[in-house]
């Protein structure tokens, strides 16, 4: 057994294990597997590598890629982000005919010294409520609750194609408006999922790098009668999915519900004429609004999600 980090060869493996480690996910993403091939080549381009090991060596890792070798095969892998405060676990899976043998605990713990090194406090990750084996696994590890979200979908293509009439208070975000959107995100944030999870500028900024790798456009909008931004959304799409995502709405208290479906509205309607098949939106359970937001555009849930956390040291 060898845990090492992710090769541009093992591109078909992983993709491969990711579909069949989380098939409820996978359905509703619409994975491409020949877009995500483009994208393997695009991460291990000589250029994109250059400029992850510049951001690394100056202390500012963006992603790693985790894998278990076994004979000569990748039979489990897990990522870790590094966003600012606390590292992000994501796609933790072992092939089911490897499992009970202790690697995703190596891989959890190799994760754990690598947002160690990356001086992070905390390292986070994502649970889905009906994977109870999972979450018996990380809460043995130490990992505890911390919040819960929804996997929310609206499909109905049709439906949000057709975008609210023009309204001169919705308008594109700008670079100035980040600050603003940052207070108002800190301001209803629980505290201490605020501690864990610090709300930070890049939340509101566009992700170069990122969209890049994976061949994806982004769009933001903010609500503005004439005070400065009291409302947020961004729209993603990309070619690795048949399912584009939008940001959960961001709502100052000064924003009603009409104002907040144009706004969810307009960035679905963005979303539908660049001929994504479906839109999905993540949406923690402490912002109620941004759920009736989604909700009254059409919404549904979909998945629920506990995210729990642990001290790095």
């Amino acid at each position: 057994m060898m845990l090492r980090d992710l090769r541009r060869e093992d591109g078909p493996q992983f993709f491969e294990l990711m579909q069949r480690g989380f098939p409820e996910e996978s359905a509703l993403l619409g994975n491409r597997p020949e877009e995500f091939e483009k994208i393997f080549r695009r991460i291990f381009r000589w250029d994109s590598r250059l400029i992850l090991g510049i951001l690394k060596l100056f202390g500012r890792p963006i992603v790693r890629a985790l894998v278990v070798e076994v004979d000569g095969r990748v039979v489990a892998t897990t990522l870790v982000t590094f966003p600012e405060g606390s590292a992000y676990v994501s796609n933790v899976v072992v092939d089911a005919t490897h499992r009970r043998q202790g690697y995703a605990r190596r891989m959890l713990e190799e994760a754990r010294r690598a947002a160690s090194r990356a001086k992070r406090r905390y390292i986070v990750l994502d649970v889905l409520e009906s994977n109870t084996g999972a979450r018996t696994l990380y809460e043995s590890l130490g990992y505890r609750p911390i919040r819960s979200r929804s996997q929310f979908v609206h499909d109905s293509m049709t439906q949000l194609a057709t975008a609210p009439p023009a309204n001169p208070a919705i308008r594109a975000m700008h670079r100035s408006d980040v600050a603003p959107l940052v207070a108002i995100s800190k301001r209803q944030t629980p505290p201490e999922v605020e501690n864990v999870l610090p709300t930070r500028p890049e939340r509101f900024s566009q992700h170069g790098i990122a969209n890049r790798m994976m061949a994806s456009e982004e769009a933001s909008w903010v609500i503005d009668r004439g005070h400065g931004p009291e409302a947020h959304v961004a729209a993603t799409v990309s070619d690795a999915f048949d399912a584009a995502h939008l940001t959960a709405p961001t709502l100052a208290e000064s924003v009603d519900d009409r104002l907040a479906f144009e706004l969810v509205a307009t960035a679905g309607a963005w979303c539908a004429t660049r001929k994504a098949h479906r839109v999905l939106s993540m949406v923690a359970a402490d912002n109620p609004r941004g759920r009736a937001a989604l909700e009254a555009v059409g919404f549904q849930h979909a998945l629920p999600l506990w995210t729990l956390y642990r001290p790095v040291a």
